[in-house]
């Protein structure tokens, strides 16, 4: 499975391989991890290790040894739901849902003007939480669902305009 994920301001490509190796942004990385207690781990990195624990999943918030970060991951299937879905040359992004699931949070208003790459929703299939995450930067000028809505993949589930 492959992920974009951002931490602070760093945007990588994550590849986990089936036998168990990682690959960011295609190099091969040695990657050990071991959960300490729900939601702390101790992540070995190349040699180095680190102390990671969840502070909020939603916005996803860590302490990475010791200094506070925000990140966010987005899976191979929803990174092209959402990059598939812009008509860019018109500036109209139409965010579509990925896969079926029920969306637990609309973090956005109609009429907020977002940047790229902001937590729109967030969508729960398959017991995980996927954040739906902005294709560009515009003015949302519809939500057609609201939180506590089970969606079909490939639904609509809100429409991008440029702005000003």
């Amino acid at each position: 499975m492959i992920y974009e994920v951002s931490v602070g301001d760093r945007r990588l490509r994550v590849e986990v391989v089936a036998d168990g190796r990682f690959l960011i942004d295609d190099a091969v990385v040695a990657a050990e991890t071991r959960e300490i207690r729900r939601g702390q781990w101790s992540v070995r990195i190349a040699g180095r290790s680190h102390e990671v624990t969840v502070l909020t999943s939603d916005p996803l918030r860590l302490l990475v040894d010791g200094t506070e970060t925000t990140a966010s991951s987005l899976d191979e299937r929803a990174a092209a739901a959402t990059r598939g879905a812009s008509a860019a040359r018109s500036g109209r992004h139409e965010l579509r849902a990925p896969m079926p699931g029920l969306l637990k949070a609309v973090h956005v208003a109609e009429g907020d003007v977002v940047e790229s790459g902001a937590p729109l929703m967030t969508l729960e299939a398959m017991k995980m939480e996927n954040e739906l995450l902005a294709p560009a930067r515009g003015r949302v000028v519809r939500l057609a669902v609201g939180a506590g809505t089970k969606v079909e993949g490939g639904a609509m589930l809100a429409v991008l305009e440029e702005a000003d």
